[in-house]
């Protein structure tokens, strides 16, 4: 066959190879040859890590060299991985040296040494990175303020320490390190930072220019690795502004003046800023937003952004934002103009709408103030109509486009039907529900839109009264309703779990299951005053069976449950359905016969003198069913056993368990046949003998039965389709079969010797073996403990 010879170290143990592969053909095979399979040792596991400086973790990345102490020869090379461990394999036994390097990171602890023994080894000590460079490239000659809280200035390589004159610290909790200086291409680096938390600050002071910085200070932490931040400095030129006074309202001359200023704000290291006024003759136009209602995702009144736009052209003039009462103001010349307020969509979706949409107006020769927007709120209004008294009853308004806006009003009174109204109604869409979860509606709930008018017309109209059952299993519901003539409200075919359906009418009712389950109440009643949940659990299931037999006899059935405090139930003997039917007919021949009777008594003697009408009943014709039924708990089991004195049944019993939630229905089905009976006689009358009936081939017997005082026997019902033996025997008795009968034996008495066997003492002497033979007879006995010994049956 084919195998694989694996070799399993200890942890750190290397050998080559790993795995042989053998294929054992009894010929040509490293096996059957006799040649050997070696495993070579090649060396154990040294194992390392490289650390950041003060922490329990190390870099990635860092190349460390494995050498043979004293030479120059790298033997092996690897890189640390994540958390700055390393490994080597293959190492044979010796002292080794092991060494670290890193293009950029200076190393505090580059060399360690190990000794490999006779197991796997680790590195003397841990080999250390001192720190990381931090690099970044706003603008050349910037100055770099690092600060920290955690590490110490000796710790920090390749970084000025000198204190930086003009700079003024905000933050005391913050320890000075050091600073560096941007270099001609603009970037910056601090060469080697240990891990940890840091500050820095960038610092610049010119002759005429000051540099803003975003950030003005930068958190950041160095973990196992290099890190690059990013800073933007923005340039800030110190002067003056000049400005001009107004000129007045309605002068029609433009005034226009340039100006260089000396104060502006600009990208970029060289800065050219001038500033352009122009004044012409223009009126001010002014108005309010009013808003009465915010919507629930406004929390305050916002500065929307206004557009004064020309009437003929459509085109953008000016755009003003309001301040935070709603209120603005434009500039414009005479003309015609619109005005419209842009609403942010999220407002406009959260319900928003302010009238008018625009707003026409002229401007003539004096300032327009009474431009105004005001929001568009709108009332939503309806009536209940109730079967009876309305009562108490609850309708909300729920905003479909804004989760949470919700508003209720609670309606009462003893009338039939009430109207309601909900005011300040945001535009959108919205469902209206009308609360009474014991009542059916035409409609439970309506969706309406709010546009820009006012809903009116909603209607909710009760339809009925709600009835709410909750079924452990399908059934069907009859439902009366108590009052003069039991009116019969109706039959449901209800499924399992909670089902829901309306009565039209008011009042008392009683309910009634009818299925193949049986609840804990007959019938039940429910009162649509006080509704509540009409709970119907299943108690006993109905279990169906028949027994089907080719002749009628008397059947009795036993039915034993797995639950020990059901007693055995007893049916029977149970009558056929064929014989069910024929009472049924006679039943109905006999009400026939009288009525006829009774007809022929009031019509007068002359009909009696007319033959009587002869009906005739079927005779009865097997197969003959028998049926029985059972109510059975969930989960019981039944062990159903038909018995009849001249029926055998196959099966002999049925077990059967109730489980699922549909009728259990007919679980059980047995089949009988009539039995075979075995009679026979001893001649001449011999009560005792044993008769032994076995099926035919049989190692073990079937029945064994004793002869009565006439010497007879009778067994029975037992298969017919099977052939059977019957032997007789009686200890002193020959017993032979009579010719031409089944069952009959002559009986023959037979003669025994008895010995006795004493010692010269005259003791008994039990132990001394006795061989009698003659004829065909031959047996060899041993005496007992009394030295008697009888030969019998002789």
């Amino acid at each position: 066959g084919d195998f694989i010879l694996k070799i399993e170290p200890p942890l750190g143990w290397s050998f080559e190879p790993t795995t042989v592969e053998l294929h054992v053909d009894g010929v040509s095979d490293i096996c059957t040859k006799g040649g050997d399979i070696n495993f070579v040792f090649t060396g154990f596991s040294v194992n390392g890590k490289v650390l950041s400086k003060g922490q329990p973790l190390g870099p990635a990345g860092v190349q460390v060299s494995l050498r043979n102490t004293g030479t120059e020869a790298k033997i092996q090379s690897t890189v640390t991985q994540p958390g700055g461990k390393f490994a080597f394999f293959k190492v044979l036994p010796g002292d080794y040296e092991i060494l670290a390097t890193h293009p950029t990171w200076a190393l505090k602890e580059a060399s360690t040494t190990v000794r490999v023994t006779n197991s796997k080894a680790n590195a003397a000590s841990p080999l250390i990175v001192a720190g990381y460079n931090v690099s970044g490239s706003p603008m050349k000659g910037v100055k770099f303020l690092l600060f920290s809280s955690l590490v110490t200035k000796e710790d920090v390589l390749g970084c000025n320490v000198s204190p930086v004159p003009g700079f003024q610290p905000q933050d005391e909790s913050l320890v000075y390190l050091c600073y560096t200086v941007s270099r001609e291409d603009g970037s910056f680096s601090f060469y080697s930072l240990p891990s940890g938390g840091y500050t820095v600050i960038p610092f610049y002071r010119g002759e005429r220019i000051t540099f803003d910085v975003a950030p003005s200070r930068l958190d950041f932490t160095v973990e196992h690795d290099s890190l690059k931040i990013e800073v933007r400095l923005f340039c800030l030129l110190e002067g003056q502004v000049f400005e001009f006074p107004s000129l007045g309202t309605g002068i029609a001359n433009v005034l226009k003046k340039k100006s260089n200023i000396l104060s502006g704000r600009a990208v970029g290291k060289n800065s050219s800023c001038w500033n352009e006024w122009s004044s012409l003759c223009r009126f001010s136009v002014c108005g309010q937003i009013s808003i009465i209602r915010f919507p629930d995702t406004v929390k305050q009144m916002n500065k929307y952004k206004v557009v004064l736009s020309s009437q003929d052209k459509d085109k953008s003039l000016v755009t003003v934002e309001t301040d935070a009462h709603g209120s603005f103001c434009f500039k414009a010349k005479p003309g015609t103009y619109k005005v419209r307020v842009m609403v942010p969509e999220a407002e406009t979706r959260a319900g928003l709408t302010l009238k008018p949409q625009t707003f026409p107006l002229t401007v003539t020769d004096r300032p327009v103030m009474d431009v105004a927007f005001v929001q568009f709120l709108a009332s939503v209004s309806g009536k209940v109509s109730c079967l009876d008294t309305c009562g108490d009853l609850l309708v909300t308004l729920q905003s479909l486009s804004r989760q949470g806006e919700k508003r209720s009003l609670q309606l009462s009174g003893k009338v039939n039907a009430m109207t309601f109204t909900f005011d300040n109604v945001l535009p959108g869409k919205y469902k209206i529900s009308i609360m009474h979860e014991d009542w059916c509606w035409k409609n439970k709930s309506l969706e309406v839109e709010v546009l820009e008018d006012d809903v009116s017309a909603v209607e909710f109209r009760q339809t009925g009264y709600m009835l709410r059952c909750s079924l452990s299993h399908a059934i069907t519901l009859e439902f009366y309703q108590d009052g003069n003539g039991r009116e019969n409200v109706g039959i449901y075919n209800l499924s399992k779990g909670v089902n829901r359906f309306c009565l039209s009418k008011p009042g008392v009712y009683k309910v009634t299951p009818r299925s193949c389950h049986r609840f804990e109440q007959a019938f039940y009643t429910y009162d649509t005053s006080s509704p509540s949940i009409l709970t119907l659990t299943a108690i006993r299931h109905h279990v169906l069976g028949t027994v089907t037999t080719d002749k009628m006899m008397d059947v009795t059935v036993t039915i034993k449950s797995s639950i020990d405090s059901e007693p055995a139930l007893v049916l029977g003997p149970l009558k056929s359905v064929q014989e069910l039917r024929r009472e049924q007919q006679l039943a109905e021949i006999e009400a026939r016969r009288q009525e006829r009777e009774k007809n022929g008594k009031e019509e007068g003697e002359e009909r009696m003198t007319k033959p009587p009408v002869q009906e005739m009943v079927d005779e009865l014709q097997g197969p003959f069913s028998y049926d029985f039924s059972y109510w059975a708990r969930s989960g019981e089991k039944i062990t159903v056993t038909p018995s009849s004195k001249e029926l055998l049944f196959y099966p002999p019993s049925m077990e059967a368990v109730v489980s699922g939630e549909s009728c259990p229905g007919k679980l059980i089905e047995i089949h009988g046949k009539a039995g075979l009976f075995l009679e026979g006689q001893i001649h001449p009358e011999l009560e005792g003998v044993e008769i032994v009936i076995s099926e035919k081939g049989a190692s073990s017997p079937l029945i064994t039965v004793f002869t009565d005082d006439k010497g007879a026997y009778s067994v029975g019902p037992l298969h017919s389709d099977l052939e059977y033996t019957v032997t007789s025997q009686k200890e002193g008795y020959v017993l032979t079969a009579v010719e031409g009968t089944i069952g009959d034996f002559k009986a023959y008495a037979l003669a025994g010797v008895s010995f006795e066997i004493k010692a010269e003492d005259d003791q008994p002497l039990p132990g001394v073996l006795l061989s009698l033979s003659g004829g065909l007879f031959r047996s060899n006995l041993l005496t007992q403990d009394n030295g008697i010994l009888t030969f019998s049956n002789l």
